[in-house]
């Protein structure tokens, strides 16, 4: 197995996106980091709080119900 540290990042998001994964807004610790001072690990935390949150799941699936009006939802049938 190639070791995944030697393919580029974009390489990787290409793979992702071939497997049916949406990689165009990914978020970085560097977001974080380049306005807060803290660590990497505390910026990953913190990204995983925030883009996990119920909120923001329940914004997303809200806005994608809204979009998609000329299809039926699998749970209407």
């Amino acid at each position: 197995m190639k070791d995944l540290k030697e393919v580029s990042s974009e390489d990787l998001r290409q793979e992702l996106e071939l497997r049916g994964w949406y990689t165009q807004n990914l978020w970085h610790v560097d977001d974080v980091m380049q306005f807060h001072d803290c660590t990497s690990e505390y910026a990953m935390r913190l990204l995983d709080f925030v883009l996990t949150s119920e909120h923001i799941t329940d914004e997303v699936f809200r806005d994608i119900d809204a979009l998609i009006v000329q299809h039926k939802r699998k749970d209407d049938e």
